[in-house]
């Protein structure tokens, strides 16, 4: 990029309001309303249900926090540049059925199963995103499509039944061996500051920002908007498939469906962590902060002994207000 071109980006960054998945900006009363109410959650959890402040409970909360989390990056990468990805369910299904089958438990093919996995991931994203950039398809109708034709691969592929099992370092990762912090929360810290560095300190990240920004100008600033939209769905399919991984090894076993109840999580965590459903308006921390929340409510509401479907209205009624309180920042900025 030459230094005529990185300029306007540079301009585009440092606009009002600045933009990016982590930097507070404009989304910043998302972001501090979202971990304020998690905050206020988790004294009522502690009123409520003492045991949940135990450590082997806060240790599941946010373990399945983690994975909401890590689907959740890659949906909000989608959504910040005025997109969306309803394949990711289908895509976590398949990666984790693979993973599983190729694995079969044994520990030296860890790594070309989820290589496999990733594999997977990367070629879903990138139909994904030249069906909705590229070509122009809405990306609602590319990524139901998309969803459509994994589901029914997968349904061939298995006849319905799901073998295999994921390595049991993939479950120690997950769960940890009873004692310290488990792994995976490690590495959630670790990927929080990645993407805070990325999109703060590199070439990537402002070309990101400046694309949500004013794809239009960013185009005519020289930079190639189209390719940056398009990987955004590329993060979001390997987020996903990471995410089926991650589940698999969470269970010990794959199985059709699993990754349903993620669609619906994904964008929430998204709507809770402050981010603007018409793009250029988003953020990691609010994102983190809105998985620590769901997974804490949906943890306290499951202490009640409440119906799946009671849980699932109160989860969609909470984004819902998330929306809503979004919609009111946006026009009051």
């Amino acid at each position: 990029m030459s230094a005529d071109t990185e300029a306007p980006v540079q301009e585009r960054k440092q606009s009002p309001g600045k933009r990016g998945l982590v930097d507070l900006g404009d989304a910043r009363r998302g972001v501090y309303g979202v971990w304020a109410a998690f905050v206020l959650l988790l004294i009522v959890a502690a009123i409520a249900r003492p045991a949940l402040m135990q450590v082997s409970s806060l240790k599941t909360i946010a373990v399945l926090a983690a994975i909401t989390a890590i689907v959740g990056l890659g949906q909000s990468a989608v959504i910040f540049v005025s997109g969306i990805d309803l394949s990711i369910p289908m895509v976590m299904t398949i990666s984790g059925i693979l993973f599983c089958q190729i694995a079969n438990g044994d520990e030296s093919r860890l790594w070309i199963a989820l290589f496999v996995s990733i594999l997977i991931g990367v070629v879903i994203g990138l139909i994904n995103g030249i069906g909705s950039v590229v070509l122009g398809i809405h990306p609602v109708v590319t990524t139901i499509a998309v969803g459509a034709i994994l589901t029914g691969i997968t349904l061939g592929y298995t006849g319905g039944l799901v073998t295999g099992s994921p390595p049991a370092s993939v479950g120690q990762f997950m769960l940890g061996d009873g004692s310290g912090i488990p792994a995976v929360l490690i590495a959630l810290i670790v990927l929080t500051a990645v993407v805070t560095f990325v999109m703060r300190q590199t070439v990537f990240g402002r070309r990101l920002q400046a694309t949500a920004y004013n794809p239009v100008s960013t185009r005519l600033a020289g930079v190639n908007s189209t390719a940056v939209a398009t990987s955004t769905y590329v993060i979001s399919a390997v987020c996903a498939a990471i995410g089926g991984v991650m589940i698999a090894g969470l269970s010990g076993q794959s199985y059709l469906g699993m990754g349903d109840p993620y669609l619906l999580l994904s964008v929430a965590v998204v709507a809770l962590g402050g981010a603007s459903f018409a793009g250029g308006r988003g953020n990691f921390l609010g994102t983190l902060g809105g998985a620590l929340l769901l997974s804490l409510l949906t943890t306290l509401l499951t202490t009640f002994h409440l119906s799946e479907g009671m849980k699932v209205v109160i989860q969609g009624a909470v984004i819902l207000l998330a929306v809503i309180a979004s919609k009111i920042r946006s026009k009051r900025d």
